[in-house]
């Protein structure tokens, strides 16, 4: 009998070693605790930004359009908020920091956080401070972790150097907890605060904005070129597997290269001219990230938290909105998922674009554009025609070809994970 493992089997005990990095696992516990938060204001997100037929112009003559707004925004708009937040909060409980307590942390956490975001200071004594959403949502997911992991490395290191104000064991334990909170939440705060100056000093402004200066700057000077675009979206979707709002950070980047070609072609097509550029920015589309996965997912998931979550973000996902997979698989910082979603699927709507203009099977980008909020096979056929149409499905199905091994590894590991807590549940009523 061979012994030869498949890839499979390769994958699955990749994942398991990967699995038990508490690093890993504190993050994917933090994100499944936003699934309620990612999945209602996905949801929210989606039927606020759907247009068809009249249903746009009905939707805004109702109280309903502001209401749907109001939720995304203090859901998904404040993703950066519930990261660093249940972050620190699963710190606590994964390195077992019992005398501060996993909410203390995550309020400690949570300041630091805010601390380091830039905000406008009030003009006067009767005018109010501004703290801008733009830093707060999944523009700031990546400063959020920082923040969480170094508020958490604190309060492990006072709890190993056993510094902490000791109250009389007569003291009542919820008034001793803060006394416990005080010194490593003091540090906390301080070097944020220190983080906060020196950033100030500097022409950047602010860390948020150093992160964003050190992902965006470099990509401006690749140029608007093939192999410039390819770059451009292997860093877009790195930057969401890092929890880093790809688009939001290599978009300006995208628009800065390639909006005048884009502007050239669509007035050559307007015009009945050959379209003049090829490589405009614009590939053909596979969805926005995360359906190719739910496709493959439905296909051969067995474990009931992967279907559960598959079957409720489909939809969404049908339309661009992909928070409720990136966090509720979770897909963002899963290394099951880093292949297929980081490096193979961008490079085959990269270069298969690419390849097939070369050899004549597909025109030229037009420059139009479908809008938001549409499946991806009405962007391809906007943007190229009916052969945009085609070609854009069998590059969506091979993605989902190359993603089942992938799901079907990760999936087996949940179901070992739900077999461990059935038979633990077994346990405790007998």
């Amino acid at each position: 009998m061979s012994t030869k493992k498949s890839f499979t089997d390769r994958l699955v005990d990749a994942s398991a070693k990967f699995a038990n990095i508490r690093f890993l696992q504190t993050i994917q516990h933090a994100f499944m605790r936003m699934l309620p938060i990612t999945m209602i204001g996905g949801f929210a997100s989606l039927f606020k930004g759907i247009s068809i037929g009249g249903y746009q112009a009905w939707l805004q003559s109702t109280p309903l359009y502001s209401v749907l707004g109001a939720i995304y925004t203090f859901t998904v708009g404040l993703l950066a908020i519930y990261v660093v937040t249940l972050t620190a909060y699963e710190f606590a409980s994964t390195y077992h920091l019992e005398k501060s307590g996993g909410l203390g942390v995550a309020v400690i956490a949570l300041a630091c956080f805010l601390i380091v975001t830039p905000y406008t200071e009030a003009a006067d004594a009767y005018s109010s401070a501004t703290l801008p959403m733009s830093w707060l949502g999944s523009s700031g997911m990546f400063t959020a972790l920082i923040i969480a992991f170094a508020t958490g490395a604190v309060f492990k290191f006072c709890e190993k150097k056993n510094l902490a104000v000791k109250l009389p064991d007569s003291v009542p334990p919820n008034i001793a907890l803060q006394f416990t909170l005080l010194i490593p939440g003091t540090i906390a705060i301080i070097l944020a605060g220190i983080v906060r100056m020196i950033f100030a000093l500097t022409p950047i402004g602010s860390l948020q904005q150093a992160i964003y200066a050190v992902v965006s700057t470099p990509l401006q000077a690749l140029g608007a070129n093939i192999f410039g675009l390819w770059i451009i979206y292997l860093v877009l979707y790195l930057m969401w597997f890092l929890g880093i709002h790809g688009g939001m950070t290599v978009g300006p980047v995208i628009t800065l290269l390639f909006t005048q070609l884009q502007m050239e072609n669509l007035a050559a097509y307007q015009a009945g001219q050959p379209l003049p550029h090829m490589v405009t920015g614009n590939v053909l589309s596979y969805s926005s990230g995360s359906l190719p996965l739910v496709i493959a997912a439905l296909i051969v998931c067995k474990s009931t938290a992967n279907r559960s979550i598959t079957k409720l973000g489909f939809l969404p996902s049908l339309f661009g909105v992909d928070e409720p997979m990136y966090f509720g698989f979770p897909m963002i910082l899963n290394p099951m998922f880093f292949i297929p979603w980081v490096i193979v699927t961008p490079s085959i709507a990269v270069w298969g674009t690419w390849l097939l203009q070369k050899v004549g099977l597909l025109g030229y980008a037009t420059g139009a554009t479908a809008g938001s909020f549409v499946p991806f096979f009405v962007s391809n056929l906007v943007s190229y025609g009916i052969r945009g149409l085609i070609w854009g499905c069998i590059f969506f199905a091979l993605d989902v070809v190359i993603y089942i091994p992938f799901v079907k590894a990760y999936d087996r590991q949940i179901q070992k994970e739900e077999a461990e807590t059935l038979k633990e549940k077994e346990e405790e009523k007998a």
